[in-house]
């Protein structure tokens, strides 16, 4: 089996660490396996070279054309590409040179998104990242979803890129970044996209510093906006507050990390999976979370409440879960004592990639999709949706956000919702 692994570029990106872990994983299972990065480079190209594995990249002289020639010229028998689920047109020319050649095409629906032009007829396998994201997509194509293959298929993790610390060095660490002995240090780290971060993260911390615990926050790579965002807080809580840069390196990473007795995760957007999530809870970090409904909500299923930490059903939950979590020894016991295999049971590249090939089986006409042990086409319920949001600390939604979830979980809300932002954009 030969199999095109297609992504934007080779940053250092969640999406692009899958894509790398995919490919790796698929090769040490036997396949031939080749990467398309068709706007740029990175990092992560080092990793597939180590792995001896050929990669095509857009860089420099080098057109997307001439890069696409060659990567048609390799003729794949499975062209896996990652992508956001929006119409792009680039990547509908891609798949349609690609599938050209008599190739199957299986997509990594990054964010659940319906596409219903031409670049979604040249899909013949969509993968979703978590039973929430199956439910949006399903819910989003309507009837439309019934003549299409579906699966689950979350994010690939390496589950040894990320180790706790021994307690030296995660106490001497801690001394290097001016922690004080006994403070209960909560962390964000994450890439400075605005998107990805909630300011709410510093209006919680200062709640719970004016509560009188003694509490830290590490910020590793916010947004540009962050410092003078801190700058505005009164003085007690800012000398509270330590910035660090962001990092691709996965040691430095470890490290921020194991600093932690908790990481605190607000972003605007949600995640459609949260690779970060599991990255803390490899290092046995617990995690407070914020439900976000209206947007992404796979962090509810990655972290599971009272499993791998807490989760907030509503901004003004937040403080009361770092509150919890700093006052449940036992809970932040749990977290550091199954986090790993919690992360590992379900999300660990070797776990994912045998997913994987049995997907591709089916793609590939050598199994019928009732006979494959992967499900196909099983979205979630709504009672599923409900049961989920009410697990958490909080009221959770009111019945206006209710009402406006539903009418947007439907073909014509989808449709209506997403032109009016496109509307507002421009």
């Amino acid at each position: 089996m030969r199999i095109l692994t297609v992504a934007t570029d080779l940053g250092i990106g969640g999406t692009q660490r899958v894509a790398q872990n995919l490919t790796i994983g698929m090769q040490s299972r036997g396949a031939d396996v080749a990467f398309l990065a068709h706007r740029n480079g990175g990092p992560r190209q080092a990793h597939l070279a180590a792995r001896n594995i050929e990669a095509f990249v857009v860089s420099g002289d080098k057109t997307l054309a001439t890069t696409l020639d060659e990567a048609t010229a390799w003729k794949p028998d499975i062209v896996h590409i990652h992508r956001t689920g929006r119409p792009d047109a680039s990547e509908t020319a891609i798949l349609r040179q690609l599938r050209g050649t008599g190739a199957k095409v299986v997509e990594t629906n990054v964010f659940a998104r319906y596409d219903w032009t031409e670049g979604g007829e040249l899909i013949d396998a969509h993968c979703q990242l978590s039973r929430w994201c199956a439910y949006k997509w399903h819910s989003w194509a309507g009837r439309k979803a019934d003549g299409k293959l579906s699966f689950l298929l979350p994010n690939a993790v390496d589950i040894d890129s990320i180790h706790p610390l021994p307690a030296d060095e995660r106490a001497a660490l801690r001394t290097k970044f001016g922690v004080p002995a006994g403070r209960f240090l909560f962390g964000r780290i994450g890439q400075p996209i605005n998107s990805k971060w909630d300011p709410e993260i510093l209006n919680a911390f200062r709640q719970v510093v004016e509560d009188g615990h003694d509490v830290g926050l590490l910020l590793v790579g916010a947004p540009a906006s962050y410092p003078g965002r801190v700058e505005a807080l009164p003085q007690p809580v800012r000398d509270r507050i330590l910035f660090l840069p962001t990092t691709s390196n996965d040691k430095e990473l470890q490290g921020y990390f194991s600093v932690l007795d908790s990481f605190l995760h607000l972003a605007h957007i949600g995640e459609s999976f949260g690779m970060v999530l599991c990255e803390a809870m490899l290092a046995g970090v617990p995690v407070v979370t914020l439900s976000t409904p209206l947007r992404d909500n796979s962090q509810l299923e990655v972290i599971g409440h009272g499993q791998g930490g807490v989760v907030a059903l509503d901004a003004a939950a937040v403080p009361k879960a770092m509150i919890a979590l700093v006052g449940d020894s036992a809970l932040r016991q749990r977290a550091r004592d199954t986090g790993r295999d919690w992360v590992a049971s379900r999300y660990a590249v070797d776990k994912i990639t045998t997913d994987l090939a049995a997907i591709y089986d089916v793609v590939l006409g050598v199994t019928a999709p009732a006979d494959s042990p992967i499900e196909v086409n099983n979205p979630p319920s709504l009672d599923w949706i409900d049961d989920m949001l009410s697990r958490g600390i909080g009221t959770g939604m009111s019945p206006i956000e209710r009402a406006q979830f539903r009418a947007i979980h439907t073909p014509l809300g989808y449709k209506v919702y997403f032109a009016a932002r496109k509307l507002l954009r421009r």
